[in-house]
């Protein structure tokens, strides 16, 4: 494979991190924006001693949560754990079915995943000047996929959907489950504009992509 600019050959051989308050692995040098992988091999390695837990008394991730998806538990690994029914994530790309009512404040303008508390990871900062979305790097978004406005969201239909994100990860949201995402963005942004969108989307044949919809107008004050 080439080699990643982020995360050299030398790192295979030693220990890829700890895991943090966020539940991700990090990494000393590159923080936790990486994927794991595996490589197969009839050679045996001596296994490096676990690095320390190197959060110290940082709380920024779990401060920073909406939904306060991160929780205590004096056995989890720094003393803390993901609730994944609270995590962002999991209720804009995996949830089949509502979002309950009392975390869509908290979803915000997230129409798919979030990852706020990577974001705010002091560990990730050497990654966010050097390599990271903003400065073009490995993980800079798709052509055409920064940050599309809402309202041209709202009104894709199941093949504009899958043209727009086909090879993506979007689409395991599925299409209903993108639009639901949607109004609840909308219903969060405070912006009135977005009624008429609302409003036809309360009339979608599925029903729980009205239902979205209609809690997006009364919290828009509609």
């Amino acid at each position: 494979p080439p080699r990643s600019t982020l995360f050299p050959y030398t790192t295979l051989f030693r220990s890829l991190g700890w895991i943090g308050r966020n539940q991700c692995l990090i990494d000393e040098r590159a923080g936790s924006w990486f994927f794991l992988g595996f490589l197969l091999t009839s050679h045996t390695f001596e296994p490096d001693l676990a690095p320390p837990d190197r959060c110290g008394t940082c709380r920024r991730c779990i401060d920073a949560c909406p939904t306060q998806a991160l929780v205590p538990n004096p056995e989890a690994p720094g003393g803390w754990e993901l609730d994944a029914r609270r995590c962002i994530s999991y209720l804009t790309i995996e949830l089949r079915g509502a979002i309950p009512v009392e975390l869509r404040p908290g979803v915000g303008r997230h129409v798919f995943g979030c990852d706020i508390c990577q974001d705010v990871c002091p560990w990730n900062e050497k990654l966010r000047r050097q390599g990271g979305a903003e400065s073009g790097g490995e993980f800079a978004p798709r052509e055409g996929l920064v940050a599309p406005p809402l309202d041209r969201l709202a009104t894709l239909t199941p093949q504009a959907f899958q043209s727009l994100f086909r090879g993506t990860a979007v689409t395991r949201a599925r299409y209903h489950g993108f639009l639901r995402n949607v109004a609840v963005a909308m219903g969060n942004s405070g912006v009135t504009d977005f009624r008429p969108h609302l409003e036809t989307l309360a009339r979608h044949e599925n029903a729980m992509v009205a239902e979205h919809a209609h809690w997006a107008l009364g919290r828009l004050g509609a």
